[in-house]
């Protein structure tokens, strides 16, 4: 054991040679992340903010043991992987699963192992290029911005790249955040899993099961058409197409005028018949309680994509309501030019949203289902990721945290908390020591926030050096603790109707006064789909944002 710390020890030393500047690293040994529980485990210290030590080293699976973010909750206890890159178990203990005494032993006393992230929507080819500012300009429906329509002016035209070692380096922006499954236009093999049919079959890495049929243009109007009522669109995409790949995940109601919300109610009429339980709607922005409750009634699930709603329409889906009517949300980027650069970024902007809008409608552990096991079952894979459950893919991320051990520390993250990240069992990224004590092959050293890190770069033909190259003229990797990534977009709601934020006499911050606001601690910001007044449709006086019932003017 100790020739083996001796070798962790010299190889990490190499790692750290490569730092350079940023953010100031965490607090490095056992010391600075782990405090006194880590004296009660004897091994070999792996020196990282996780509090690691490598307890054994085995010949076959690995287990780690931390506090685990289980359906039923956070629990202290094991995750077994076995040799073939499955979750044998995750439990408080899994010493009597099979293999387990053949498995190389990892205790974290400062960790929470969270399933991968599964980032439900983002068009990936376009990650390319920075995000694009618009100022204070806010749009009603999503050609406005596509193309100048209702005589806005168009943002510049964004270009999508099929570079090999460019896409690799947005898959490895997502990897580094946790996101192990994206749904995305455009990817690699190798690194995230691309669960979207525009990807080559290996891009599932081992998955089976049929893909998602992403559209981003479902009722033909690419050339900037809004259609206000009616479904006389260009061309509407068939039910046989939309659904051979198995889930179907369209962009409906991006936007909040009449004809952003149109585009739902036409896809739900028959016989469009378009919203059924294997749709995945993505946005939902221009939605009211009436869709909200088709979409519920057909057993659909949505994607939340909060930063780029609220950046392109100061607005963004009503996921109150959603929740209300027991619909599964999941969390997705959209796109860097008006999204967030990565998952954690994301569930950053939605928390912010939840704490300051949304009344705290959600718990920590729901907002991270959004981007796991929500994610995971709205495109169609809920039974192989998502979740740590036993006989799932073992595709995980260990996050190093110095406060709570429970569903806060995801939200709480940074990229340099990111301390391992597993595919299907396989170590692709993570603490340096980690990485090589969880069987990390072929990595190289790199250096993230002045953390030591190691990347396992699995696509072929292309190596981290390239990444590096192409990342120079294309956006950073990460996002280090305490720095906002280069010209993200606010996920502050902000239209000229409520420019101020929250106050102390608007604390939803949806420009209407508390003293008239029908929901006056959830946004319920006035739409031109509703004729420019707050959502109330069954005329109770409770807004349909904060009312169980929107649909009942009996009960509310």
């Amino acid at each position: 054991m100790a020739g083996l710390g001796a070798l962790l020890a010299t190889w990490v030393a190499g790692c750290a040679s490569s730092a350079g500047g940023g953010a100031p690293g965490r607090p490095g040994g056992i010391d600075g992340g782990a405090g006194a529980e880590a004296a009660a485990v004897t091994g070999t210290p792996l020196d990282d903010a996780a509090g690691c030590i490598l307890v054994a080293t085995g010949t076959s699976g690995l287990v780690l043991r931390a506090t685990l973010l289980l359906p039923q909750g956070a629990v202290d206890g094991e995750v077994f992987v076995d040799s073939r890159g499955t979750l044998a178990c995750a439990a408080p203990s899994c010493s009597g699963a099979h293999g387990y005494a053949a498995a190389t032993l990892i205790a974290c006393t400062s960790a929470v192992v969270s399933p991968g992230f599964v980032n439900a929507h983002d068009h990936t080819a376009y990650d390319a290029d920075p995000p694009v500012p618009h100022g204070t300009t806010r749009y009603q429906h999503r050609n406005e911005w596509r193309t100048g329509a209702d005589g806005a002016t168009a943002l510049p035209p964004q270009t999508s790249t099929t570079d090999t070692a460019t896409l690799a380096s947005i898959e490895l922006r997502f990897l580094m955040s946790g996101v192990t499954s994206v749904v995305g236009a455009g990817g690699v093999g190798g690194l995230v899993r691309n669960l979207a049919a525009y990807a080559s079959p290996e891009q599932l890495e081992g998955l089976t099961g049929k893909t998602v049929y992403f559209d981003t243009f479902p009722m033909g109007d690419s050339g900037g058409q809004i259609v206000p009522s009616g479904c006389a669109y260009p061309g509407i995409v068939s039910a046989a197409t939309a659904f051979e790949d198995g889930v179907f995940a369209p962009h409906f109601a991006e936007g909040i005028d009449p004809g952003a919300e149109n585009e739902l109610v036409c896809a739900g009429s028959m016989p469009i018949g378009l919203v059924t339980a294997n749709t995945a709607v993505i946005h939902a922005v221009g939605t009211n309680a009436r869709d909200v409750a088709a979409i519920a009634a057909a057993g659909a699930s949505v994607v939340w994509s909060p930063r780029s709603n609220i950046s392109l329409y100061g607005d963004t889906m009503p996921v109150t309501e959603m929740k209300a009517a027991g619909v599964n949300i999941a969390l997705g980027t959209d796109w860097l030019p008006s999204g967030s650069m990565n998952e954690l970024r994301e569930l950053s902007c939605a928390e912010a949203l939840n704490d300051r809008y949304f009344g705290r409608a959600f718990t920590p552990q729901a907002l991270v289902a959004m981007a796991t096991t929500n994610a995971a079952k709205a495109m169609g894979f809920g039974a192989q990721i998502g979740a740590l459950t036993d006989g799932m893919q073992a595709d995980l991320v260990v996050f190093a945290t110095s406060g709570g051990k429970d569903f806060t520390a995801p939200l709480e993250a940074s990229s340099e908390d990111v301390a391992l990240v597993l595919r299907g069992g396989k170590a692709l990224y993570g603490d340096a020591l980690l990485v090589q004590a969880a069987g990390g092959a072929g990595c190289a050293a790199f250096d993230v926030c002045n953390v030591a890190k190691a990347i396992c770069i699995d696509t072929p033909s292309v190596t981290l050096a390239q990444i590096q190259t192409v990342i120079k003229a294309s956006y950073p990797l990460a996002s280090c603790r305490g720095q906002t990534p280069p010209g993200e977009p606010s996920c502050v709601p902000y239209r000229d109707a409520y420019p101020d934020g929250s106050s102390a006499t608007d604390q939803d911050g949806d420009g209407v006064a508390d003293a008239s606001d029908d929901c006056p601690t959830v946004f319920n910001p006035p739409r031109s789909m509703d004729g420019g007044k707050q959502s109330d449709l069954d005329g109770d006086g409770f807004g349909d944002a904060c009312d169980a019932r929107p649909l009942d003017p009996s009960s509310h």
